[in-house]
C-alpha cells in the first residue's frame, strides 16, 4: 500500500471519538462498582479477585488486537470491541450472581482491550497519514471521556433520581449508536498505507528490543499515573498532614493537568521533537516527584499540578514513536506497548502497595521518581535505536 489518502475532520473527529467513548464506559463501570458490591453482598476480596478477570481478559485481547486489526480493518475491530464491552457491561449491572458477573466482566475487559488497542492504531494511523501531531489530543478524549461519564452518571442518579442499572443501560444504548455512526468516518486500513511495503506481523506480539524497550516505558508511564491515582490522596493525608477531605484535591490537580496536557499538548508538541517530550517528561516527572516527596503540606499537592503537565505528553509520544519505527510491523509494536503499559495499570498500584506496607508511602514514592528518572536514560536509549535504524534503511 503506497497510495495517496487523504485525512478529514470527520476521520479525526471520528479518531477522537474512539477514545472518548470508551472513557465514558469505562467511567460508567468505575461508579457501578459501589452499587455491584452491595448488590451481590461481597467483601473487597472477592470484588478484587472479580476485576483481576477484567484485567486478564483486556490483556488476552490487547495481545490479539494487532492481528484483528490487520485482518478485519481499524475501524471493523474498533466497533466490535467497544460493542463486546458495552454489551458485557450491561450484563454486568444484571449479573445476580458471583458467577454470571464475573464472566461478564471477563467479557467487558475482553472488548476493552480490544477496543483502545484497536483505538491507539486509529490514532497512529491517522497521525501518519495527516502527518500532523494528533496523539495527545486522542489521548486527552479518554480522559474527557471519563470526566463526561462520571459527570452524567451523576446527574441522573442524584439529581434526577433515576435508577442506577437503568441509567447505565440507557446511557450504553447512546454509546452504542454513537460509535455506529462515528465509526463509519474511522480509517478502515489496518497497515501503514505510507509504508513502501505491506509488512504485516506474524505474531500477535513482537519481543523485538525496540518493542520491549517501548513497552516497559509505557508500563512504567501507566504504573505512575497508576500509583499516584490511588494512593496520592492517602500519601498527603498521612504523611503530609492534609485533612482527608482535601487531600484527594491533589490527585483532582494531577487529572486535571494530564487531561489539558493531553488536549493541549498537540500545539506545545509542535516546537519539540517527541524525544524531546518523552526524554524531557520522564526526567521533569522524577524532579515533580522528588518535590511531593520533599516539600511540606500544601507546596507537596499543589505540584500535582506540574507533575500532570510533564507526564500528560508521555504516553501518546511512545505510541507515535511506536507507529515511526521501522525494525518491527506497526501493530505488532503497538500491541506490545499496549499489553505493558496495561500490565503498569493493573500491577502499579498493587506494587506500590507491597513497598509502603514493608517501608512507607514515602519510599514508595521515592522508588517511583528514580522509575522515571531511569526511564528518562532509557527513553533517549530507544530512541538512538530508531534513529540509526532510519538512517540504516535509508542507505
Amino acid at each position: 500500500m503506497n497510495e495517496e489518502y487523504i485525512i478529514s475532520k470527520s476521520n479525526i473527529r471520528s479518531a477522537f471519538m474512539a477514545f472518548f467513548i470508551p472513557g465514558m464506559y469505562t467511567a460508567l463501570w468505575a461508579g457501578f462498582v459501589p452499587y455491584l458490591k452491595a448488590k451481590l453482598t461481597i467483601g473487597e476480596d472477592v470484588l478484587g479477585s472479580m476485576i483481576l478477570l477484567l484485567g486478564l481478559g483486556s490483556c488476552l485481547a490487547m495481545a490479539i488486537a494487532g492481528k484483528l486489526v490487520e485482518s478485519w480493518g481499524c475501524k471493523n475491530t474498533v466497533f466490535l470491541g467497544s460493542v463486546i464491552g458495552m454489551a458485557s457491561l450491561a450484563g454486568v449491572t444484571m449479573g445476580t450472581t458471583i458467577m454470571s458477573t464475573t464472566v461478564a466482566l471477563f467479557f467487558f475487559g475482553l472488548g476493552l482491550g480490544i477496543s483502545s488497542s484497536s483505538a491507539n492504531l486509529q490514532a497512529v494511523l491517522t497521525e501518519k497519514v495527516s502527518k500532523k501531531r494528533l496523539m495527545g489530543a486522542f489521548h486527552g478524549g479518554w480522559s474527557l471521556g471519563g470526566f463526561f461519564g462520571a459527570g452524567v452518571l451523576v446527574v441522573l442518579l442524584k439529581v434526577l433520581g433515576l435508577p442506577v442499572e437503568e441509567s447505565i443501560w440507557g446511557l450504553l444504548i447512546l454509546l452504542v449508536i454513537a460509535m455506529a455512526i462515528i465509526s463509519r468516518f474511522m480509517l478502515p486500513f489496518g497497515t501503514d498505507p505510507t509504508a513502501k511495503s505491506d509488512r504485516k506481523s506474524k505474531n500477535p506480539l513482537s519481543f523485538h528490543k525496540i518493542a520491549i524497550i517501548f513497552g516497559l516505558l509505557s508500563f512504567v508511564s501507566y504504573l505512575a499515573e497508576g500509583a499516584v491515582g490511588d494512593w496520592s490522596a492517602l500519601y498527603l493525608f498521612e504523611d503530609k498532614n492534609i485533612i482527608i477531605e482535601e487531600a484527594v484535591m491533589g490527585v483532582m490537580f494531577f487529572n486535571a493537568a494530564m487531561t489539558i496536557g493531553r488536549l493541549l499538548g498537540n500545539r506545545m508538541g509542535q516546537h519539540m521533537s517527541s524525544k524531546t517530550v518523552v526524554v524531557g517528561g520522564y526526567l521533569l516527572g522524577a524532579l515533580a516527584m522528588g518535590f511531593i516527596v520533599l516539600l511540606p503540606g500544601y507546596a507537596s499537592m499543589y505540584m500535582y499540578l506540574f507533575l500532570g503537565i510533564v507526564l500528560s505528553m508521555v504516553v501518546p509520544n511512545l505510541f507515535s514513536a511506536m507507529g515511526e519505527q521501522r525494525m518491527v510491523p506497526m501493530a505488532q509494536a503497538i500491541a506490545t506497548s499496549t499489553l505493558l503499559g496495561y500490565a503498569g495499570i493493573l500491577m502499579g498500584p498493587a506494587l506500590i502497595g507491597y513497598i509502603a506496607h514493608a517501608s512507607s508511602l514515602m519510599v514508595a514514592f521515592i522508588f517511583i521518581a528514580v522509575l522515571l528518572g531511569l526511564s528518562g536514560f532509557v527513553g533517549k536509549y530507544a530512541y538512538s535505536l530508531m534513529e540509526s535504524s532510519k538512517d540504516e534503511s535509508e542507505v
